[in-house]
């Protein structure tokens, strides 16, 4: 798994858990923003007939990062504005049909913006963790020059120079939450540096965001390249020009331990010289305003595991200054729905630290407070099973998944369920069956099987194999009883459907 604080940000874009097919906007969004009432097919009729691109907001109404989305960007008077060119969509992941949709337009995890054309074709992706005042002109950018931003980035790659509107499309476009696959990471990251080049000269922060995303991709490969070489070179260049990097922290966080691993591969005294910058460049965004509190307290971890990686251990002094900033934000008074981001923002640190317990106990507190407890239940049983709290993880699995609400999300926290059972409680086959047979119920129905409950269902799939491996005569029988329970959702499914396919593929080889 890439570095914690990454997966804030990819975990960086709500509405109640059910609502109806439509995407109009949930209570808890701000009403300024003027979202599409409508289901998705009508919002795009509205974009052509309007000549208006589509801003889609993906989220869900128990994430962390969508909760500071909303309170941070969509309340700001400037990004609302700048809507009003748009014809702005809420999809809510629980939404009847949502995660078939997600399949459409290439989403996956919570939240992620997207606009597209009429034509459904993607333009551009914005993600979070930006300076706040960046957010109302990157839209300004996706309506500068409509056009997808694969094109602008296979004519920059040929060697064409690009023109500003171009350069800004390529720079700002969250390429970290295009879900390509890791074997093609290390290409990207080589067309992307060669977009850097073709940046206009004076242009030097859209260069530095390609060249960290490029860094990011090509660190992904598992042994040193000429490449990554390269890619160490021009960020620790970067280093020297600070401004240039407090402008795009959020690109900068996505380097993690495996980048780190390469820096440290250049010897002791490039090692050493990175660090110091590297530090200085986190400490100066921690205290910018321009950036929302969680995604400062976030520099927290990106420190320790630079330090962790770098220095080989975490500095008695920066563990001292990371539990004071931890507990500093964590003593804030912050709205229940504002406060769910800090805590999230929180855990990676606390984990770096090895103070598991200190966050068990910390998340048992705001439980009461929590306007979605089900999702700190989830985070409480990973910290009770790290903790060989064996019995209490599966009692906050069980809780969580009881408590949980939405078509997708109820599937989630059962398998997040299901497959502590299988790790914690191997040899409680009935227990297995009965969770089993009622997690795979939260599929029955149309359009369930599809993005990021096909990538859940997939994993389950596995694990329930290598499960029943290890004793094949008295787990074999509890194989065939959930396959022939998901075959009961098939039937439901048009055999033309792609959902059919994979719902028939489920424990296929257990058959």
């Amino acid at each position: 798994m890439r570095h914690a604080s990454l997966i804030l940000l990819l975990l960086l874009l709500v509405a109640c858990g059910q609502r109806s097919a439509d995407v109009a906007s949930a209570p808890a969004v701000p009403p300024a923003i003027e979202w599409f009432h409508g289901d998705v097919n009508a919002a795009f009729a509205a974009a052509q007939k309007e000549n208006k691109p589509v801003l889609l907001y993906w989220g869900a109404s128990w994430c962390p990062p969508c909760h500071q989305l909303q309170a941070t960007v969509f309340s700001r008077p400037d990004f609302v504005a700048k809507t009003k060119s748009f014809i702005p969509v809420h999809l809510d992941g629980d939404d009847p049909g949502a995660q078939k949709w997600a399949e459409t337009f290439n989403v996956t995890g919570y939240p992620t913006l997207v606009i597209l054309d009429a034509r459904r074709e993607e333009q551009l992706r914005i993600a979070g963790g930006m300076d706040l005042t960046q957010y109302a002109t990157v839209l300004d950018t996706a309506l500068g020059d409509l056009q997808p931003v694969a094109a602008v980035l296979d004519a920059a790659v040929t060697g064409q120079p690009l023109p500003r509107e171009g350069c800004r499309r390529l720079a700002w476009n969250a390429w970290i939450l295009d879900d390509m696959p890791e074997a093609q990471l290390p290409m990207l990251a080589t067309r992307l540096a060669a977009a850097a080049a073709q940046c206009p000269a004076d242009m030097p922060a859209e260069r530095a965001r390609l060249v960290l995303a490029a860094a990011y991709f090509a660190a992904t490969g598992k042994a040193p390249s000429e490449a990554l070489r390269a890619r160490v070179a021009e960020v620790d260049a970067l280093l020297d020009q600070p401004e240039l990097l407090n402008s795009n922290l959020d690109v900068l966080g996505y380097l993690d331990e495996n980048f780190f691993t390469a820096v440290k591969a250049g010897g002791a005294e490039q090692t050493r010289r990175f660090y110091a910058r590297y530090v200085a460049v986190m400490d100066a965004a921690y205290s910018d305003t321009h950036f929302a509190e969680a995604d400062r307290l976030a520099t927290v971890a990106s420190k320790l595991s630079a330090a962790k990686v770098l220095l080989g251990e975490i500095p008695a002094a920066l563990q001292k200054e990371a539990r004071t900033r931890l507990e500093t934000a964590i003593a804030a008074t912050h709205t229940p729905y504002v406060r769910s981001s800090i805590l999230n923002a929180a855990l990676p640190s606390y984990e770096l630290l090895d103070m598991n317990e200190a966050a068990y106990r910390q998340l048992q507190k705001e439980l009461s407070n929590a306007q979605y407890g089900y999702y700190f239940k989830a985070d409480l049983a990973a910290l009770a099973e790290a903790l060989k709290k064996n019995d209490e993880a599966i009692e906050w699995s069980r809780q969580g998944y009881a408590e949980s609400k939405g078509l997708a999300t109820r599937f989630q926290w059962g398998n997040l369920y299901l497959n502590r059972l299988l790790r914690l409680k191997p040899d409680d086959t009935a227990l297995i069956q009965s969770v089993g047979s009622q997690v795979l119920g939260e599929l029955a129905g149309q359009d369930r099987i599809y993005r990021r409950t096909l990538t859940r269902l997939t994993t389950l799939d596995a694990a329930l194999l290598k499960w029943q491996a290890a004793k094949p005569k008295q787990r074999s029988a509890v194989l065939k009883a959930l396959r022939d329970r998901m075959q009961q959702n098939c039937a439901q499914i048009p055999a033309g459907d792609a959902a059919h396919a994979s719902c028939e593929g489920f424990l296929a080889k257990a058959a």
